[in-house]
């Protein structure tokens, strides 16, 4: 009988970064801060500029929250496949430096009307809602969308929004 080999898992934990290739080159640079391999995958902030080739530790030495183009619950495909690279960081991670923002989700039967969403800052990694609240769509505008993103959306949506500058 033959055996197939075993896969090498590949562990990170809150606080890694990595490199997300965009659909048209370059990479864009991540980084994990609710979730690990164990809950496969979790929120992430998400930051350009784009890179021609895999950003180095020092790029992640200055990225604040408020910088990323990008905040979601994703994934963690890209990372096991292979495809987003880890890149090993001595930056000290706070959790508390990098809070789990309050996300929106439009209406799909009343477009002007959608749900401010918050989850616990306590949470390992698996988004459960702590509070939802109905409200007119022009209070949704700079919220961040909530949902669960596969890696290949994940770098679709960077790929254009780095494009857009």
């Amino acid at each position: 009988m033959d055996r197939k080999p075993r896969k090498k898992h590949i562990k990170y934990s809150e606080g890694q970064w990595f490199a997300v290739p965009l659909k048209d080159g370059g990479y864009a640079l991540g980084v994990i801060v609710r979730g690990s391999y164990k809950t496969k995958g979790g929120l992430g902030y998400f930051f350009g500029p784009r890179y021609e080739s895999v950003p180095d530790e020092q790029e992640t030495w200055t990225k604040q929250p408020s910088d990323a183009v990008l905040i979601a619950w994703f994934s963690d495909l890209g990372i096991t496949r292979g495809k987003w690279q880890l890149i090993p960081s001595t930056c000290l991670f706070r959790r508390e430096e990098w809070p789990i923002p309050t996300f929106k989700r439009l209406d799909a039967l009343k477009p002007e009307k959608g749900w401010l969403v918050e989850y616990s800052q306590d949470t390992d990694g698996v988004p459960i809602p702590v509070r939802e609240r109905y409200c007119n769509a022009m209070e949704l505008l700079d919220i961040p969308d909530d949902g669960d993103y596969g890696y290949e959306a994940v770098e679709i949506v960077l790929t254009k929004r780095l494009a857009e500058g």
